[in-house]
């Protein structure tokens, strides 16, 4: 399955791309919507991916936007491994209350750590309370790439793949070794990640795969 990653476009825009999509996920922190807006994104169908990263806002304006996102009924919550324990528990008790699945996710911008230690962030984050755990690496080489994809073969519930021109395969691979879903882009210009791939060439690939 593909997971649309909707980020920089207007509310119509939004609205129009979740009716095509099988899957998509809001980037609260890339769109400039108002609450009931929101609301109304989150509200659509329960394969919505709600995610909101730091930077743009602080963490008491993306907990109550999240906040928001789980009460309208998003499928599920992003919650970053590096976010401040407070935040994240009380973001999980929230998503367990509202039958919402939370997904852990860890991203490297800068290189892809050694198995063993990318192995401790997934046992860490289902201890944490996650229902998905999403492993993000910058791959500069096949090694790096291989080593993501490795990450299949011991653990469940796992969306796994390494960004860069490099990692790009690793997008269109994640679902053929377990992944529930990958993430595209609507095109080049709205991707949301580097070597993000755009969701008509993705299903171009896997149709010619099939």
């Amino acid at each position: 399955m593909i997971c649309v990653s909707l980020a920089n476009i207007n509310f119509q825009e939004c609205m129009k791309a979740i009716g095509k999509a099988e899957f998509a996920e809001i980037r609260i922190d890339q769109l400039d919507l108002s609450d009931d807006q929101l609301k109304s994104l989150f509200s659509i169908k329960k394969k919505t991916v709600a995610t909101c990263r730091p930077g743009k806002l602080d963490d008491a304006q993306r907990f109550k936007l999240l906040k928001l996102a789980i009460n309208a009924g998003t499928g599920y919550v992003d919650i970053e491994y590096e976010a401040n324990s407070a935040f994240r528990k009380e973001l999980i008790e929230l998503a367990r209350t509202n039958h919402t699945q939370v997904i852990i996710s860890y991203h490297n911008f800068d290189k892809t750590p050694l198995t063993k230690d990318l192995n401790d962030i997934i046992k860490q984050s289902v201890k944490w309370g996650a229902n998905k755990v999403k492993i993000t690496t910058m791959a500069k080489t096949p090694a790096d790439c291989s080593r993501i994809m490795s990450l299949y073969e011991k653990n469940k519930n796992l969306i796994a793949f390494c960004m860069g021109q490099m990692g790009t395969i690793t997008r269109v691979a994640a679902p053929l070794l377990g992944a529930d879903f990958t993430y595209a882009a609507l095109e080049p210009k709205l991707a949301t990640a580097p070597g993000q791939l755009i969701v008509d060439e993705m299903m171009d690939i896997y149709k010619m795969m099939r």
